[in-house]
């Protein structure tokens, strides 16, 4: 692995913390500001929490891929696991499913950091890019401050491969 595919792998780590209800504050707002996203997190917190992570059965915009996409659970969190281990990776001591999409965005970290093309871009393809056009969706019938960020999130997508 090179420095520069290490480098390349870092804004998908950065994405990862914005979308994962697990890591503390402090580390999301650290993210968000490498993101050069706008204004603070503290500014979307309720809202963020409202429409990604709160809901009933579930959030406006699940953050858990085959929710979102409407695809069945068991399979969609295979093919995530398929990846961590084709990558080399074990899934231990992890309190999120693999088709969460902070977990899938450290994943894609790295096949990004390992230079597998055909895997960003399969998982770009796959799962990606549909949460994207399916946030903006949701967001778009709504006065949602928050629908930059799936529009940012496929931005980043489509120009860091």
């Amino acid at each position: 692995m090179s420095e520069q595919s290490v480098t390349d792998a870092l804004p998908w780590i950065a994405w990862s913390r914005i979308w994962s209800p697990l890591v503390p504050e402090p580390q999301r707002r650290d993210a968000w500001h490498a993101l050069e996203l706008p204004d603070s997190i503290t500014a979307y917190d309720t809202e963020f929490c409202s429409t990604f992570l709160l809901g009933a059965p579930v959030p406006r915009v699940p953050l858990l891929l085959h929710a979102a996409l409407k695809r069945e659970g068991g399979a969609v969190r295979e093919d995530w696991l398929r990846v961590a281990r084709h990558l080399g990776l074990r899934w231990d001591n992890v309190h999120l499913p693999p088709d969460q999409l902070g977990a899938a965005c450290e994943l894609y970290a790295c096949a990004v950091e390992q230079q597998d093309a055909v895997l960003v871009n399969e998982l770009r393809r796959r799962y990606l890019l549909p949460w994207c056009e399916f946030a903006r969706e949701q967001l778009a019938d709504t006065a949602s401050n928050l629908a930059f960020l799936p529009d940012r999130f496929e931005a980043d997508l489509q120009a860091r491969h």
